[in-house]
């Protein structure tokens, strides 16, 4: 769990700031380097520490996500943000996208999709402005939350393994 704080903290920090390489070490000088490559709209973060080391990409406004497990865009949909990772030979993503289709069409067409890859849906939640339906296949999971947008709906697809 520290080191999953150590890397969430350092990756927040060098895209806040915008930096190249930045080494962060604790009171007992175990050291995390973090370098960057790219712009503020495409960024791969590469974290490194003695536990070893994880991959993070992030593109805002992408057209190519890449998601763990199988999983796809969904149909039509705008992506807005994707971020990859790996780490460990485990990757995981999440895309965020907007589609014109209400979040109970869309809810809908991931059951069916996520299901004939054999994954098994362990919990749903609806609220008055938000759906969300969870699962697990084989050490993988995924994370989906549709909200209302503007113009139909606002999507959040995380997925990964282990």
């Amino acid at each position: 769990m520290r080191n999953f704080l150590m890397m969430a903290t350092a990756t927040l920090a060098l895209t806040a700031c915008g930096g190249e390489k930045t080494v962060y070490s604790d009171a007992e000088g175990n050291e995390v380097k973090v370098t960057r490559e790219g712009d503020g709209d495409a960024s791969e973060i590469k974290i490194t520490s003695a536990d070893g080391s994880a991959t993070v990409n992030i593109d805002s406004g992408g057209t190519d996500a890449k998601l763990p497990l199988g999983l796809a865009v969904y149909p039509g949909a705008k992506v807005v943000s994707t971020m990859t990772s790996n780490a460990d030979g485990k990757s995981g993503g999440m895309v965020v996208m907007e589609s014109s289709a209400d979040r109970d069409t869309v809810v809908a067409w991931y059951r069916k999709a996520v299901e004939a890859k054999g994954f098994k849906i362990e919990s749903e939640i609806t609220t008055q402005d938000m759906r969300a339906i969870s699962g697990t296949k084989d050490g993988g999971s995924f994370s989906l939350q549709v909200a209302p947008a503007e113009s139909g709906s606002s999507i959040t697809l995380i997925a990964g393994e282990g």
